[in-house]
């Protein structure tokens, strides 16, 4: 089935789709339970809750376009008004908040190895989350605002609304257009690469005294490992991510007129930029949960507990 002048991946949307669902969803649960379960109240377990939780609704939302993507691109439980707007407006949230959650992780973690005597509040770590979430939430509802709802895209099996449909100049189009995708999305990464390399520098430096630490500094340092996988892994999927929005962004602002690019039709390059934007923030999700149960020992045993009592 086709839509404009491209093909739409169906195959491909209901595999990663449904990968997304099945398998991201229960270990970022997994994950979000065991974290719950820990006593001890830190800035880093409060972070890992909001890591799993956000990533959790990211994979849930992957049952909207396994069932479309399945059918071929029929609305499916898009065809609800309701279920439309909800999956669109949590999946601009979500997707936003978690790459923001992990790089107040990275951040914190670095003014931790940096500044080891200095104490990072709870009110600085919740404050910026709980600002950055409002700001998303109004973001997400400005649509309804000018009198725009959100509408079912099959091009791009998702629920969604178009900058062009507000009745606002084309600079005005082009300021929100930058501000929505890569400004949002590239500022993080940015400050995940430079303190992570920080972070690395950091633990290289200090690997002799470290080895020679007693048991909290050795349990440090394993957060601090895992800190930096999750940064590796963010660099990863959201470095073609940040990539694509960029092309994207200097077409659309250009008006098309990007050399090399003149024979790709817009259909086409928001299709790819749509396509990796969706699939590397949840391909990350699931890489986190992951990466938690291969890093946390009791983590480990907590799932195994699990599976063992239920059957």
């Amino acid at each position: 089935m086709s839509t404009g002048n491209i093909s739409v991946p169906y195959g491909l949307y209901t595999g990663l789709s449904t990968t997304q669902f099945l398998l991201g969803t229960p270990l970022n649960l997994l994950c979000l339970i065991y974290f719950l379960t820990k006593k001890k109240r830190s800035n880093s377990r409060f972070l890992y809750l909001c890591i799993n939780g956000v990533d959790a609704a990211i994979c849930c939302l992957g049952i909207f376009t396994a069932l479309s993507s399945f059918y071929d691109g029929a609305e499916m439980l898009f065809g609800s008004e309701i279920l439309c707007a909800l999956q669109g407006m949590l999946s601009n949230i979500t997707q936003r908040l978690s790459v923001f959650l992990i790089a107040v992780l990275s951040i914190s973690r670095t003014i931790s190895l940096a500044c080891p005597l200095k104490h990072i509040s709870r009110h600085s770590i919740t404050l910026p989350v709980f600002v950055y979430t409002v700001l998303l939430v109004f973001q997400a509802t400005m649509p309804y605002w000018f009198g725009v709802g959100y509408k079912y895209m099959p091009s791009f099996i998702y629920c969604g609304w178009s900058i062009f449909d507000l009745a606002i100049s084309a600079t005005a189009h082009k300021i929100i257009f930058v501000f929505l995708l890569p400004f949002q999305f590239l500022l993080p990464l940015i400050a995940v690469l430079v303190s992570g390399g920080l972070t690395c520098v950091k633990m290289l430096g200090g690997s002799q005294v470290l080895t020679r630490a007693d048991d909290a500094n050795k349990r440090k340092r394993q957060g601090t490992m895992t800190v930096v996988l999750l940064t590796a892994a963010y660099a990863i999927f959201n470095i073609p991510n940040c990539a694509m929005l960029i092309i994207d962004s200097t077409w659309f602002i250009s008006d098309g007129k990007i050399d090399g690019f003149k024979d790709i039709t817009p259909s086409e390059i928001n299709m790819i930029a749509a396509l990796l934007m969706n699939y590397t923030v949840v391909g990350n999700s699931i890489t986190n949960a992951v990466i938690y149960i291969c890093r946390i020992k009791k983590l480990r045993h907590f799932s195994r507990l699990n599976v063992f009592i239920s059957t």
